[in-house]
């Protein structure tokens, strides 16, 4: 029922500021216009608003206030019975858009850009006062794919908990029994392809619907290229700044080390934030927030060390396994899965990660399959 009644009301607002403009531009730009019909076209426009465009308004307003309400109740109610699913996800690495809503906003750009050309390539002058109407219900449009973009980026979190999870049970598995695991045989590529499909979809029927103006769809496409040359190197520049932070690291932690020792700085805290701040076993080091340290492969143990002082080592024999992580973001650095006999694990992320894993299993560590 609320989204019935926020496309009625939504509805009602862009017809009147479609329908206002139009008919004050036909009263006012007619040859036979006079006193009479200017004060006629002037009350209709003055009820519409009074009696359509306020009201709704009135609704969305009130729409918009309780959905807020709903939104707060539903954070405090998922943190109060889902624990550390509840969590938001922090600055490091995870505020990337949901891929459905990454769509939806290519395919609203292009819906907006379709209805702007076939407007301002009429030559009827009511045709061109009725884009102020487009643009608001272009507004309406966007509201919707706004909201849903916060909600799909907290679902995109709780199911990278999940699967964070079930990555590591599998792991396990490996570790612990001969037969082979069955993986999914589609991979992940394919399942993102398939959601831009609407899109390309789309953009076929706006060069079959408009040929004469596919240039603006070349430049919708171009427009799209330069964004993605644009971030390339904004993700190596997230990347570098990244090495250069746990280079840093790696020079204040070196003397708290006998000499010789090899180190590898490390970030770690990287899942779901724990219930207590201060780092003192395996389950806070693995949570959250994202910290730098240094970690080093002893004889018997392994010892990490934080830059607030923080100390834990693992006797080797305690290590159930290790796994490799290939980096799921561009500006991410590769990371490690440390399962423990406990049934706990801590993922760290480090440019030498695999230099880590190798080192581990030269160690006698077993060695999961990612």
């Amino acid at each position: 029922m609320r989204a019935f009644a926020y496309f009625l009301c939504a509805a009602a607002v862009s017809f009147t500021a479609v329908i206002v403009p139009a008919v004050l531009t036909d009263t006012l730009t007619s040859d036979t216009r006079d006193a009479a019909d200017v004060a006629v076209s002037t009350v209709i426009s003055g009820l519409l608003l009074a009696v359509v465009t306020v009201p709704a308004l009135l609704v969305l307003r009130t729409l918009r206030v309780r959905a807020g309400q709903r939104w707060h109740l539903l954070r405090e109610w998922a943190a109060m019975y889902r624990g550390h699913d509840a969590q938001f996800p922090t600055t490091y690495g995870t505020q990337t858009p949901h891929v459905r809503c990454i769509n939806a906003g290519l395919v609203f750009l292009l819906l907006i850009t379709l209805a702007a050309a076939l407007i301002t390539s009429s030559t009827d002058p009511q045709a061109v006062a009725a884009l102020p109407g487009v643009v608001i219900a272009g507004l309406f449009t966007w509201a919707p794919i706004k909201k849903y973009a916060t909600r799909y980026s907290w679902a995109g979190r709780e199911q990278a908990v999940r699967g964070r999870a079930r990555m590591r049970q599998r792991h396990r598995d490996e570790l612990t029994t001969a037969k082979p695991i069955q993986r999914s045989g589609i991979h992940p590529a394919l399942l993102y392809l398939a959601t831009l499909s609407p899109t390309v979809i789309v953009g076929i029927i706006y060069a079959v619907a408009r040929p004469k103006n596919a240039a603006v769809l070349i430049g919708l496409g171009l427009l799209a290229l330069t964004f993605l040359a644009l971030g390339a190197p904004l993700a190596q520049l997230k990347r570098r700044r990244e090495s250069t932070l746990l280079a840093e690291t790696a020079d204040t932690l070196r003397s708290s080390f006998t000499a010789g020792t090899v180190i590898h700085p490390v970030r770690y805290g990287l899942n779901e934030a724990p219930e207590r701040s201060d780092v003192v076993s395996p389950s806070t080091w693995d949570g959250g927030p994202p910290r730098t340290g240094v970690l080093a492969i002893q004889p018997e143990a392994l010892c990490l060390r934080g830059t607030d002082g923080s100390v834990l080592a693992i006797s080797l024999t305690d290590l159930a396994g290790v796994a490799f992580l290939p980096a799921s973001t561009a500006w991410l650095h590769p990371g490690i899965d440390l399962l423990l006999r406990t049934g706990e694990g801590i993922e760290l992320s480090s440019p030498f990660a695999k230099d880590i894993a190798v080192a581990l299993t030269d160690s006698g560590v077993a060695a999961a399959s990612n």
